[in-house]
């Protein structure tokens, strides 16, 4: 009777331990996809490729990368037909991802609609020298796009320098964020010049940019064209966070001034302690 005792409370015990070891591995795990993050199919050589090699299906391989070690100009799986059959302009070492800019911009200006990823659509807004960034964006780029609008609410308003025509409100908010621009004008790659001069000439020379967003998003950018105001925000390539979505008023604008350079100010301070000094070059964190 002794000995079954022993064995029942050695099995519980083994089960018990079983059960911990499971729940440790799947706890160690969930915090492994964590810190991974997101991960995205992308585009590698599956072997040393040269210069001028066209690319072809036995020369690459995909594999999955999380999506905060990307850089802005990867190729993932669903855009690698895009490219095949097109020469690099680069050599690309195996196990190496290849990049949009691997390729010369001659060879891989194809027609838009190849450029939109599944399940986004093409959608083109006006643009002028301040709300396009002064014409200095150039497809690759990724915006965020604000909107200011109109508001009638009485405790927004604020009198107007000519009290004859009463008070006026407005709201600005971020309304998407992150967008990629598919083209700026009718120009869908970069431009590839010998002239400096006549590169710059071209790429500011547009009045329309193209987003690539989802039609859920065309559609709030399309109803709030009938009210609102745009400015685009071009990002820094490497810049992938989403911040908070926000609403600010001029009412409050103007009652916070004084709050806002304050925050602006401490900002810069911060940003200024994030200098570091490496093998003598100087790396600076933001603006």
């Amino acid at each position: 009777m002794a000995k079954k005792k022993l064995l029942f409370a050695a099995f519980v015990v083994g089960t018990l331990a079983a059960c911990l070891l499971f729940l440790y591995a799947n706890q160690v795990e969930q915090e492994k996809q964590e810190l991974i993050g997101i991960q995205k199919e992308v585009v590698k050589a599956a072997r040393d490729i040269p210069a001028g090699t066209q690319l072809t299906k036995d020369l690459i391989t995909i594999e999955s990368v999380p999506e905060r070690y990307l850089p802005p100009n990867y190729i993932d799986k669903q855009e690698a037909d895009i490219y095949l059959g097109t020469a690099l302009a680069v050599k690309v070492k195996e196990g190496s991802m290849i990049l949009a800019s691997d390729f010369s911009v001659s060879e891989v200006s194809r027609d838009l609609s190849s450029k939109i990823p599944l399940g986004e659509r093409a959608m083109s807004m006006p643009v002028d020298a301040v709300t396009g960034v002064s014409g200095l964006m150039r497809p690759g780029d990724r915006v965020d796009i604000l909107g200011t609008f109109p508001i009638s609410t009485k405790n927004e308003l604020i009198p107007t320098a000519d009290a004859a025509e009463g008070e006026v409100g407005y709201v600005t908010m971020t309304l998407l964020q992150d967008v990629t621009l598919l083209a700026t004008g009718q120009q869908i790659s970069e431009v590839s010049t010998g002239n400096d001069d006549e590169k710059k000439r071209t790429q500011s020379n547009y009045n329309t940019v193209t987003l690539s967003v989802s039609v859920d998003e065309a559609e709030l950018i399309t109803i709030a064209q009938t009210r609102g105001k745009f400015n685009l925000l071009l990002r820094n390539r490497d810049d992938v966070d989403v911040a908070e979505v926000t609403k600010r008023t001029l009412k409050e604008v103007l009652t916070e001034l004084e709050v806002i350079q304050q925050e602006r100010t401490v900002r810069k301070k911060k940003t200024r302690k994030k200098k570091v000094e490496k093998k003598g070059i100087v790396i600076e964190s933001g603006n």
